[in-house]
Order: C-alpha cells, then structure tokens, then sequence
C-alpha cells in the first residue's frame, strides 16, 4: 500500500506540474473502476461517463492542489460521490418543476407510493431543519454540503478560522441527527 501511495504522489506531482501523460495514466489507473463504481449508482452509462468526465476534468482544472491530496482514491471516491449527488440535485431540479404528487422520485414505480412519500416527508424535514438552522450556522453548511466548499476554502471567503467552521459544522449535524433520530422514533 505505501509503494500505490507513493506512485499517487509521484502522479499527482507530475499532473500538478502540467504533465498531460502523467494525467493520462491517472486517468487509466481510475478510470474503469469509478466508471463502475458510479455506473451502479446512477444506471446510466452515458451519464457514467459525463459524470467521470467532470471528475477528470475537474482534477485538470485544479492540478496545481493535487500534491495536497492524501489518499488517492480516497479522495477520487468522495469526489465521485459529490458528483453523483450533484446529478440527482440537478435532476430533482429539472423534474420537480413538472411534477405532480404521484410522480415524486422518487419516480421508481416498483417502490411502494407510501414509501416514496414518507422519503420525500424525511427530505423535506431534513431542508426544513437546515433552514432552522442560525443564521452563520446555516451558511457555514451549505458552503460545505451544498457548494461543496472545503473548511480552508469556507474560513477564507468568510474571514474567520477553520475551527469555527468545524464547530458550525458539527452543530449543524448533532441537530440533523437529532431531527432524523426524533423523526424515526415519531414513525
């Protein structure tokens, strides 16, 4: 394992530094396996493959930051799971404006109705919540969960240290869970 983290940071150097065939064998080195791995989550290949791109596209944009990376494919993941839950955001978006009660997502017709409404009612609970949220508290989240923002990048635009991001943060999860936790003992 330390001989692969080794060989990501030499990688990852060279790409930092602008090195297309460096990137190129990132690129062969992840590419089949986050196909897969994002394939089974949105069952569609074309969109696999859009979502992929952007990854890849994305890691070009910001090469410069790449030496920064601890764990390759950790991080190459939780990139990919962010993409993939920007899909279904943008696709909620694009749907939710046309749609009538009976069509919410939840639009998997082999799921039971009741089902798909009590998600729905979790979802909505859980953005009402954030909303409750106070004020610095709420904006604090949605730079992380919402732009995806990391806690360095959320203390800088907003002028104040990365540990009072990560307080803001957490409270705003102990009250998530608190909501999910009061929601699931009500149901």
């Amino acid at each position: 394992m330390e001989d692969a983290n080794s060989l990501y940071k030499d990688i990852l150097l060279d790409v930092s530094s602008g090195n297309e065939k460096a990137f190129a064998l990132l690129y062969d080195l992840f590419a089949e396996d986050l196909s897969k791995h994002i394939l089974t989550k949105v069952g569609d290949m074309l969109t696999a493959e859009d979502i992929l791109h952007d990854l890849f596209l994305s890691l070009w944009k910001n090469r410069k930051k790449l030496p920064e990376i601890k764990s390759l494919p950790a991080y190459l993941y939780s990139s990919c799971r962010y993409l993939i839950l920007s899909y279904y955001r943008n696709k909620d978006k694009l749907s939710m404006s046309n749609l009538d009660i009976q069509n919410l997502d939840i639009l998997n017709e082999d799921i039971p109705l009741e089902e798909r409404m009590h998600y729905r009612y979790i979802i909505d609970i859980v953005n009402q919540e954030i909303e409750n949220l106070p004020e610095k508290c709420r904006e604090i989240f949605k730079l992380s969960r919402v732009d995806y923002l990391s806690n360095k990048e959320i203390a800088q635009r907003l002028a104040i240290s990365e540990s009072t991001i990560e307080k803001h943060i957490n409270k705003a999860i102990k009250r998530l869970r608190l909501a999910s936790k009061n929601l699931t003992i009500i149901l």
